[in-house]
C-alpha cells in the first residue's frame, strides 16, 4: 500500500442493497457512518441530525478564530483547523516587518500574517500584547467562507510597555486610535493585494477611536479573508471574529472505498433536503426553493492510492517510491539532494480524473468502469445565510463486470494510421469514423454483451456494423440514432467468452469543438448487470490511435457556422407549404454562449426576436419563424435573419436574407 491515508474501507464492511445483480454502496442513513467513511469533513457536522450531514451553524456569541488547542499547543479555529502564521517573533520591543502572504490558498488552512508576533492575535491569550505597527495590520484567511458580521479587538487589560516610548505605560491605554477593517471572498485579492492597503470591501472604519474595545458590526455577508489595518500605532491582545448562519461552502470527501474486485458503476443516488431558518438558533423548516445546491464528483482507480510519490536519486532525478519511503525522506532543500523528498503527483495511469459534477440524484455515474476503488466528493453550497442542505444518504450502484477489459479505438476511415496516433478532423464538416471495440474474458463469470451505446456530438449517419476476425459486415438487429447518441443492438451475434469477436461501427458525423471524446458503453439487452464503459486503448491492429478522442485544428475555428434558412421563402398562408421558416446554425469550439436570433426589415427595424440572450451549447441549433411580428403577420417583402453569438472570444454575427410572399 503506497499511502495509508486515506484508509481503505473493505467490501466486507460496506452496506449493500441487493437489486438482482445490481448492488449499492451506501454512506449515511442505512449504510456506513459518515465520519468513519470520510477522509475529510470540511465545514460539515454529523451531530445535529442523526445519520445526516449538514453545514456547521455559527453561534453569534462564539469567536470563530479560537478553538481548542492541539496536543502540541497549536492554535486552532472553532472547526479545529490549525492556524498558520508568517510571524517570526513574539517580541514587542524590537523592529517589525511586513511578511508576505502564503503562495497559495488551501481550504481548512487558516492563516494570519502581519506584524511580528501577529499569531498572538488569534491564540485566545488576552494577556499577550501585540504591536500594531504604523503601516501594518493583520491579514487573516479564516480557512473557508463564513457568514461574518462582527470584528472585535482590544488591548491587554494588564501589563506595561518595557522599552522605548512605551516604557512604563499601561497597555490598556495604548490601543490604536484609528483602524480600517476590510474583507474579501477572493483568493486572488488575498494573494495579490498590497498588505499595507485595504481589500475592496471596507466593512468598518474609525479614525477617531476612543474606546479600549473596538466592536465593529456590519451586515452579515459571506467572507473568507479579513484585514484589520491600523494607520496609528498601538497594542492589541486579540482580534475576534463573529458571525451567524450556516457555512456557505462545505465539502465531504470519502476515503478510498475498496469494492473487493473490479466492478461496473451505475447510478448515483442521494437523499438531500434543503432547509431555511428564520434566525440564529431557530428550528429550520423544509424550503425546497432556497438557493442551495449539491454537487457530487467521483473518481475510480485500479490500486489503493491516487497519488505517486518521488524521491531524488544520485543524479537528482525523481524516482517513484512507496509512500513509506517518501514519508521517511528528509524535506527537499534547494534543487533536491539524493534521498530527499520529491514531488507528489496524481497517478493518472491508475486513477481517473474527478468526474463532472452530478447535480441530480439518479444520474448515471461518469467514471471509468472496471476499477476496484472509488472515491466520492460532495460539495454543498448556499447563497443565503440561513439556508442550508442536509445530506441524509449517498449511494453508488455497482455490478459485476461484463468483460475485463473492454477497450475502444476511434479513427478516420480514410486515415487509420495518423501521424503520432492523433485523429485530426475538420471542424463542423462531415467525416467518416470507425469505432473498434475489443473485449477480454479472464473469468467464466463475465457474461459479455450484445449492444453498444455511443455518445456523439450530433445525430450520426450510421453506415455499418462489422464483426469477427477478419471483419465482416453483420446486419444489426436494430439501430437507434438520437441527437447525441448511437445505439446498436446485435443479440443475434453476442460477444461472450465462448464467442469473443472484435466489433467495428462505421458512421459519419461532425464535431464542433477542438477536442471531442466519443464515450461509449456496452450492455446486455434485458440483462441484470449494469452497462460497462469502454476505455480507450489498443482495440485492433487495423488502426493505431489507441484512443477515443478526435481533435480539430484550432486555426480553423469558426464559432458560428452553417447559418442556413433552407428555402429562404416564407409563405404563411396556412396551406402547410413553407408556413414556417427554420433558422439553423452550428456553434463550434465553445461549451456555451449567449445567442440572439432576430428578424429585421430592410430598414433595420426589429420585426421579431426568436431568441433573446438564451444560453446555447455547442452543436446544431434550430429556431422557427412563423411570419408573425408584433402586430400580426408581416407584410410581403424582403427581410433579414440575424444570428448573434456573444462569447469570451468576442461577438460573432451572420445575416441571411429571406422573402415573405403570399
Amino acid at each position: 500500500m503506497r499511502n495509508p491515508v486515506p484508509q481503505l474501507i473493505l467490501l466486507l464492511s460496506l452496506s449493500l442493497v441487493a437489486e438482482a445483480q445490481v448492488e449499492r454502496l451506501v454512506i449515511g442513513q442505512g449504510g456506513l457512518d459518515w465520519r468513519e467513511a470520510s477522509q475529510d469533513l470540511l465545514g460539515l457536522t454529523d451531530s445535529v441530525a442523526v445519520g445526516s450531514l449538514q453545514p456547521v451553524e455559527l453561534d453569534p456569541s462564539v469567536n470563530i478564530a479560537v478553538g481548542p488547542p492541539t496536543g502540541k499547543g497549536q492554535s486552532t479555529n472553532i472547526l479545529g483547523y490549525i492556524w498558520g502564521s508568517d510571524s517570526r517573533s513574539t517580541s514587542i520591543g524590537g523592529a517589525s516587518s511586513q511578511m508576505p502572504p502564503p503562495a497559495s490558498v488551501e481550504d481548512k488552512t487558516p492563516w494570519v500574517y502581519g506584524s511580528w508576533g501577529s499569531a498572538n492575535a488569534i491564540d485566545g491569550d488576552v494577556s499577550q500584547p501585540t504591536h500594531s505597527w504604523v503601516v501594518n495590520g493583520y491579514t487573516f484567511d479564516l480557512g473557508l467562507a463564513v457568514p461574518l458580521n462582527r470584528v472585535v479587538f482590544f488591548p491587554p487589560e494588564r501589563g506595561r510597555g518595557a522599552a522605548g516610548p512605551y516604557l512604563g505605560l499601561l497597555f490598556r491605554d495604548l490601543y490604536p486610535r484609528q483602524y480600517v477593517i476590510s474583507g474579501s471572498l477572493s483568493p486572488q485579492e488575498f494573494l495579490s493585494s498590497d498588505p499595507s492597503g485595504d481589500f475592496d470591501e471596507v466593512l468598518s472604519s474609525d479614525f477617531s477611536h476612543d474606546e479600549q474595545v473596538a466592536d465593529a458590526r456590519f451586515s452579515t455577508r459571506f467572507l473568507r479573508f479579513a484585514r484589520v489595518r491600523f494607520p496609528t500605532e498601538g497594542f492589541i491582545a486579540e482580534v475576534e471574529f463573529y458571525g451567524e448562519g450556516f457555512l456557505p461552502e462545505t465539502r465531504y470527501t470519502s476515503r478510498l472505498l475498496d469494492m473487493g474486485e473490479p466492478v461496473n458503476f451505475g447510478r448515483l443516488l442521494y437523499d438531500f433536503d434543503v432547509y431555511r431558518s428564520a434566525g440564529p438558533g431557530v428550528e429550520p423548516v423544509l424550503a425546497p426553493d432556497a438557493p442551495v445546491q449539491i454537487a457530487v464528483e467521483m473518481r475510480t482507480g485500479h490500486d489503493d492510492s491516487p497519488l505517486v510519490y518521488h524521491v531524488f536519486d544520485e543524479l537528482r532525478r525523481e524516482d517513484v517510491v512507496e509512500f513509506e519511503d517518501w514519508d521517511r525522506a528528509p524535506r527537499k532543500i534547494d534543487q533536491g539532494f539524493p534521498g530527499q523528498k520529491g514531488s507528489v503527483q496524481d497517478d493518472l495511469a491508475n486513477w481517473s480524473f474527478w468526474s463532472v459534477p452530478h447535480h441530480t440524484s439518479g444520474e448515471g455515474i461518469r467514471v471509468p468502469d472496471g476499477r476496484r476503488f472509488i472515491q466520492l466528493r460532495v460539495s454543498i453550497t448556499s447563497e443565503e445565510v440561513f439556508a442550508f442542505g442536509r445530506l441524509n444518504s449517498l449511494a453508488v450502484e455497482f455490478s459485476p463486470l461484463l468483460a475485463n477489459p473492454i477497450v475502444g479505438e476511434v479513427a478516420r476511415r480514410d486515415d487509420p494510421h495518423p501521424t503520432g496516433g492523433v485523429v485530426e478532423v475538420p471542424l463542423g464538416q462531415p467525416v467518416t469514423l470507425t469505432y473498434d471495440v475489443r473485449a477480454d474474458f479472464p473469468s467464466d463469470a463475465q457474461t459479455g454483451f450484445d449492444a453498444i451505446r455511443l455518445q456523439t456530438p450530433e445525430a450520426v449517419d450510421f453506415q455499418r456494423l462489422e464483426m469477427g476476425d477478419p471483419l465482416a459486415i453483420v446486419a444489426p438487429d436494430s439501430v437507434t440514432v438520437d441527437d447525441q447518441e448511437l445505439v446498436v443492438h446485435f443479440p443475434s451475434h453476442p460477444v461472450s467468452r465462448a464467442s469473443n469477436q472484435p466489433v467495428r461501427l462505421t458512421f459519419a458525423t461532425q464535431v464542433f469543438n477542438y477536442s471531442t471524446l466519443f464515450e461509449g458503453e456496452v450492455f446486455q439487452i434485458g440483462g441484470e448487470n449494469l452497462p460497462q464503459s469502454i476505455d480507450g486503448g489498443d482495440a485492433t491492429p487495423l488502426v493505431s490511435t489507441d484512443a477515443l478522442q478526435v481533435f480539430a485544428p484550432v486555426q480553423r475555428l469558426e464559432v458560428l457556422a452553417g447559418v442556413d434558412l433552407g428555402a429562404r421563402v416564407l409563405t404563411p398562408n396556412g396551406d402547410g407549404v413553407h408556413d414556417e421558416l427554420a433558422v439553423s446554425f452550428a456553434l463550434q469550439g465553445i461549451e456555451a454562449a449567449s445567442v440572439d436570433v432576430s428578424i429585421y426589415d430592410l430598414g433595420g427595424r426589429l420585426v421579431r426576436r426568436l431568441v433573446d440572450g438564451e444560453t446555447r451549447s455547442e452543436g446544431r441549433n434550430r429556431d422557427v419563424w412563423d411570419g408573425m411580428g408584433d402586430g400580426g403577420l408581416v407584410a410581403p417583402g424582403l427581410y433579414l435573419a440575424r444570428v448573434s453569438v456573444d462569447t469570451d472570444l468576442g461577438v460573432f454575427e451572420q445575416t441571411r436574407s429571406l422573402a415573405v410572399v403570399y
